[in-house]
Parts: C-alpha cells; sequence; structure tokens
C-alpha cells in the first residue's frame, strides 16, 4: 500500500461527491434518458485497461453480420472540437481523438462512429439524423447516468479485477464496487485462452452475480504484425525468432503484450506512457537514440493498434517512418460456455427491441 494510505482521506471525499451524484438521479433531480431503440453499453468500474475498444469492435462486427444497422458512440477524449461529430477518415486525430480515430481506420466503413461528451444529446442526434440505425454501442459509457442503456457490459480485468481494487485516488475505480448492480452481463476480459474450472468458479464467487446477470469470458488474440506506415521505405521483414524489442506504448495496461512477445524477443526495451499519452519529438528522439545505440543486429519497435494513430501525426511519421516499426494487430475470442452465449444475449437483445420489433 506505501503512501497510497495517505490518500484514503481525499477517496472519502471522491466517495461523498459520487454519492450525491448517484443521489441527484434516484430523487429524480437529474433524469435518466431511455431511448427507442437498442442502446448496448460497454465499459468497467476502473479507468481504463480491461479492453472496451476492442470488445466494442467485436460486438459491432458481430451485430453488422447479422445485418444490423450499427453506430458506435464515444466520448472523443483529448479531442480539440467540441459536440457532436460524425467521424470519417477526412477527420484528424485532434479533431476526434485517439480512439475515433482508431475506430474509424480500423472497422467496417459500414459501421457509423460518432463522437459526442454528453451521450443522451449524441444518442438523440444518431436517432434524429440516422434513422436507419438499428443499435448503438457505447464506448466507456457505464459512469454516464444520464443514459439507461438497454443492456449494460461490464468488464473486468482478469488479472486486475474490480474486486481487488480500490476507489479513486488511492486505486483506479471510478465508484464504488457495488454500482456493479447495474450491470447485465459481467466480462471476464484478458483471460488466459485456457484455464482451471477452479479458478472460474473462484471468480464467480467473487462477482455474485444477481439473477438477472450472467459471466462470461473472453481471451486476446494477437494477430501478424503489421508496418504502421502503409508508405514507409523500411523493406526487412518481421525477425522470426531471437530479437530484441523496443516497445513504445501510451495504453493502460500494456503487460499482456509484453508477456506476448516475450515468446520470442530476447530482450524488451520498454518505453511505456500513461494512456491516451500524445507522443513529443523528444520522447521520439529518446526512442531513437537508444534504437541506434543498441548492437542487436535484429531489433524491432513494436507499438500497439491504439498507438498508431498519435505516431501518424506529421513531425512524429517523419522521424519513424523508415525503421522496422510494426504494430500488432488485436482481436477478442468467447470461451465457449454451455450454460450462457454472450453472442445470442446481444442478437436477441437488438432483435427484440430494435425499432421495427
Amino acid at each position: 500500500m506505501g503512501f497510497r494510505f495517505l490518500l484514503f482521506p481525499f477517496q472519502w471525499v471522491y466517495l461523498f461527491i459520487l454519492t450525491i451524484k448517484k443521489l441527484f438521479f434516484a430523487l429524480g433531480i437529474k433524469k435518466r434518458h431511455s431511448f427507442d431503440l437498442p442502446v448496448i453499453c460497454v465499459g468497467n468500474l476502473c479507468i481504463g485497461g480491461s479492453g472496451k475498444t476492442p470488445h466494442t469492435k467485436y460486438f459491432a462486427n458481430l451485430l453488422l453480420r447479422n445485418k444490423f444497422d450499427v453506430a458506435i458512440l464515444l466520448r472523443g477524449y483529448k479531442r480539440s472540437t467540441k459536440g457532436f461529430i460524425h467521424c470519417n477518415k477526412k477527420h484528424t486525430l485532434k479533431e476526434i481523438g485517439d480512439e475515433a480515430y482508431e475506430y474509424v481506420h480500423s472497422v467496417n466503413r459500414k459501421i457509423k462512429i460518432f463522437v459526442c461528451k454528453q451521450r443522451e444529446k449524441g444518442i438523440k442526434r444518431i436517432i434524429n439524423d440516422f434513422p436507419e440505425t438499428d443499435v448503438i454501442l457505447m464506448d466507456d459509457g457505464f459512469q454516464h447516468l444520464k443514459v439507461k442503456a438497454g443492456l449494460n457490459l461490464l468488464l473486468t480485468d482478469y488479472l486486475n479485477p474490480f474486486w481487488k481494487d480500490f476507489i479513486l485516488p488511492v486505486g483506479s475505480l471510478r465508484e464504488h464496487k457495488s454500482a456493479k448492480r447495474r450491470a447485465d452481463i459481467f466480462i471476464v476480459s484478458k483471460t488466459p485462452k485456457v484455464f482451471s474450472p477452479i479458478i472460474k468458479r473462484d471468480i464467480e464467487e467473487k462477482i455474485n452475480p444477481a439473477n438477472y446477470q450472467n459471466i462470461a469470458y473472453s481471451y486476446i488474440k494477437y494477430g501478424e504484425p503489421k508496418l504502421v506506415y502503409k508508405d514507409s521505405e523500411y523493406e526487412g521483414d518481421y525477425p522470426e525468432n531471437i530479437y530484441s524489442v523496443f516497445l513504445l506504448c501510451g495504453i493502460a495496461n500494456p503487460y499482456p503484450l509484453e508477456e506476448y512477445l516475450r515468446r520470442d524477443a530476447v530482450e524488451i526495451i520498454k518505453y511505456i506512457y500513461p494512456d491516451h499519452h500524445v507522443y513529443s519529438e523528444s520522447d521520439i528522439d529518446r526512442l531513437l537514440y537508444d534504437f541506434n545505440r543498441h548492437l542487436m543486429k535484429k531489433k524491432v519497435i513494436i507499438t500497439t493498434e491504439k498507438d498508431v494513430a498519435r505516431l501518424m501525426l506529421p513531425e512524429i511519421k517523419e522521424k519513424l517512418i523508415n525503421l522496422p516499426l510494426f504494430y500488432i494487430p488485436i482481436s477478442i475470442g468467447i470461451h465457449d460456455d454451455k450454460m450462457f452465449n454472450l453472442e445470442n444475449k446481444i442478437i436477441e437483445y437488438v432483435r427484440e427491441n430494435r425499432k421495427d420489433s
């Protein structure tokens, strides 16, 4: 715990403010908004690192394959603009934020991407301006109490579950663990591909779901490394074995990626920054200085799919474009469960609640 015990008084202040906020909603002083089309919230209790974006992509693709018209709504964190924006590939990173930029450049173009800080206003705009929409997926909206989503998916990291965490600023929880009762489905993310039924039973005891709640388990699927810059003049291949990795990333939890890279890398030299970090030229200069001085011939720079957007800034791209800079694409796999089928649950919810049903 260390010095963190000094932060407990601030935790109680934060919790008091949060309780007052929730009380306003409970008393009807502040209004919660329901909508006439399916709204699915993909959220968590902590401040990041559970995999909301890859899960949202997974569910968006699932619904698209089942012939639904899908929209994704997110805040647009750290963007320079305000208000409601329908995002496209002409928008810059600064205009829509790194997460929306990633969506626009990685998902099927039939999936519409929107940013709006006030999510309830964003949903109303989508309904009014894009009436063909069958379902809206909210990336990170569990704490946005103005929106009463029809289906709440609550993610928790397998290695850093919410029941072991503390409320801000002592830990990373954005609200008390009791908020789990708003969830319809818990998704334990980043699990091993194979794990013991004993561990699974222990997790279920810790979550202690109510009768209306279900639990699903997901894992990360890593794809083949890809060059960050399509116009790069680097002509070498990704090394097959025994090489040095310079890991550059600004995400909440890089640990699973580190463990994946350790399978083949002889060493990992880390340049880890906070989530949503905007890289400066000095950040890149430090990396390049170390990379060029390193004696290993087989060496590569690895980043994440989420970081790619932030490496597209012209002044950053100019420094890195001709280097062996790769990102590892990721997707989500869902563990089979004879008792509960997550995909069927989501499809049934949308089918039963869309406007023409």
